[in-house]
């Protein structure tokens, strides 16, 4: 069980306590937490996090590197398969990260 999170704070149930999540959810979350953090930048954890803040536009195979990154910051989640990974050269770009568990799949954007 976790807290549910949006934009870095905690969604609030109807009696204004913060919304707990279990199952798909919490782990889609939790996925998303290791892919967004920069691998080490997190104190307490320093191998909590992802490499996919060192992709750049002109990196050759950028996208089997940010497909190979994910892994890496999600092996400790095994019961995930990162089944994709997309570059976009937006203004900043982002990489978008396809997960599946158990025939569900999400896509979490990581903005680089």
């Amino acid at each position: 069980m976790d807290l549910e999170l949006f934009a870095g704070d905690f969604i609030k149930d109807g009696n204004g306590r913060p919304k707990t999540i279990t199952g798909a959810e919490e782990l889609f979350q939790r996925a998303k937490i290791r892919l967004t953090i920069p691998l080490g930048s997190f104190a307490c954890n320093p191998q909590l996090g992802s490499r996919l803040h060192t992709l750049t536009a002109d990196m050759p195979l950028r996208e089997e590197k940010a497909l190979s990154m994910a892994q890496e910051a999600l092996r400790n989640l095994p019961q995930l398969t990162v089944e994709g990974a997309v570059f976009q050269e937006d203004t900043p770009p982002k990489v978008i990260i396809t997960l599946n568990y158990s025939g569900e799949s999400r896509d979490v954007e990581v903005q680089l």
